[in-house]
């Protein structure tokens, strides 16, 4: 059951006791003023809520409707290093005050603590912004931002955001590695495949599910005798195979090689889009690649008394979940358009906007799976965008805070469904269908409010 007593109450103390402490502590403030900590924060989260792309003017009348005059010179005049260091420590802030606590009622997933997505999407700055953060390089932007997220599919949180320079590999990132716990799934692409990762994963009495490297060493655990991946398959004749594999040479890791035949329209249009790949990259495919790509091949810790070789290639889509957070940041708080070419302005919009796209997960959290219909984050944004300033306007008065969030609530279930498909159901619809495998006793865990 939903407290909206004590999402108010996170709602209060994040904008008005923990943003007016940091201000403070940062520096921002330091001085009696009419614009407050608090009124700039939410002036900058709320107007690019209500606007993804508000100017300064347009901010100013937020500002207005909160109760501050001021003018769009004095709120740029505002947008400072201090603001930066303000606005960055708050964007941790709050993924630890907005954190709903409502598992999804999917039995298989909630064998598990946390089922989380590891990804990263890159947004692309203004060339001026190419000695802080460069680009990649190649045909790519001279100056972007590698944004890395670690989503809990199981809760809908966002537990982890970091900041990287575009040209930063996602396999060399770790940080986090330092979140882990036991009895998480993490889910991770082939960016992140790192053997170490998988090491320190399983360290933790965690579990991992990935693509697998198709050039990396495999053994066979029993006879200690290498194993070729293409070999196997081709000599198995099920759509679903698996076997208990050694993965790596130097420190091998126990592994479930689980690999999927593909339909063969499937295949051809796989193996035509690797080798147009290849041609731009001006490389050439072996016949033994081109031939692996009539399986998907996934490696894993988890033991079969958790999923069966089916349910592991079943969820392993999950991963995709993450595309639409990156979709929802996007499209709809428009954090790949920002304005300015100031450092201190495009990072204060970036860390305004995964706020406000932090706030929006927070509340549309325990309404992603009902028995009527799956919550959709783009129409979820939309209604969010309908009822931000209204949220905003009723901070001091918490029974007229709780009583807007209620009616939010309700409009996100009325109005905020995905349209339901009959042949091709939605992944959360696809997981409800399945269950441990038989003789697994499961205790589900409690849910618990936010």
């Amino acid at each position: 059951m939903i407290n909206y007593r004590q999402m108010s109450e996170a709602f209060r103390t994040f904008f008005e006791q923990t943003t007016e402490t940091t201000a403070r502590q940062v520096k921002f403030v330091v001085r009696r003023s009419k614009l407050t900590g608090a009124v700039f924060v939410q002036t900058l989260v709320f107007g690019w809520s209500e606007q993804p792309q508000a100017a300064l003017n347009d901010l100013a009348e937020t500002a207005a409707d909160l109760g501050v005059a001021i003018t769009a010179q004095g709120l740029d005049e505002r947008i400072t290093a201090a603001a930066v260091r303000l606005f960055e420590t708050l964007c941790q802030e709050s993924l630890r005050w907005f954190q709903q606590r409502l598992p999804l009622d999917l039995v298989v997933l909630r064998q598990f603590t946390a089922v989380e997505i590891v990804d990263s999407t890159c947004i692309a700055l203004p060339a001026a912004l190419r000695d802080a953060y460069p680009g990649s390089g190649g045909d790519g932007p001279a100056a972007s931002l590698k944004v890395q997220l670690l989503l809990n599919f199981l809760t809908g949180e966002l537990a982890q955001i970091v900041f990287e320079t575009g040209c930063s590999p996602d396999q060399a990132y770790e940080a986090d590695l330092s979140r882990l716990e036991a009895g998480t799934l993490r889910i991770s692409d082939l960016g992140y495949f790192k053997l170490q990762r998988f090491q320190t994963i399983a360290e933790h009495q965690a579990y991992f599910l990935s693509r697998l490297d198709l050039h990396v060493t495999l053994t066979d655990a029993t006879t200690g005798q290498p194993v070729d991946l293409l070999t196997w398959l081709q000599g198995e004749t099920v759509t679903v195979s698996e076997r208990n594999l050694l993965v790596g040479s130097v420190h091998p890791i126990p592994c479930r090689i689980i690999a999927v035949r593909l339909p063969q329209a499937v295949v051809d249009r796989r193996r035509q889009r690797a080798q147009e790949n290849a041609r731009r990259k001006g490389r050439t495919l072996s016949a033994h690649h081109l031939a692996l790509l009539a399986w998907n091949v996934f490696m894993t810790n988890v033991p079969a008394t958790l999923l069966t070789a089916e349910q592991v290639a079943q969820l392993y889509p999950v991963r995709w979940q993450v595309e639409l957070v990156f979709k929802l940041w996007k499209s709809e708080f428009a954090l790949d358009r920002v304005a300015g070419f100031r450092r201190e302005r495009v990072l204060c919009e970036l860390y305004a906007k995964l706020i406000g796209a932090v706030l929006l997960c927070f509340l549309a959290a325990p309404h992603r799976l009902t028995a009527e219909a799956e919550l959709s984050l783009i129409k979820a944004a939309h209604i969010f965008r309908r009822h931000v300033l209204r949220l905003a306007q009723s901070l001091s008065v918490q029974a007229v805070l709780v009583q807007n969030l209620q009616q939010l609530s309700q409009r996100l279930l009325r109005f905020g469904g995905k349209t339901k498909r009959r042949k091709t159901p939605s992944t959360c619809r696809q997981l409800e269908r399945l269950i441990p495998p038989e003789g697994v006793a499961f205790q589900p865990q409690p849910a618990t409010a936010a």
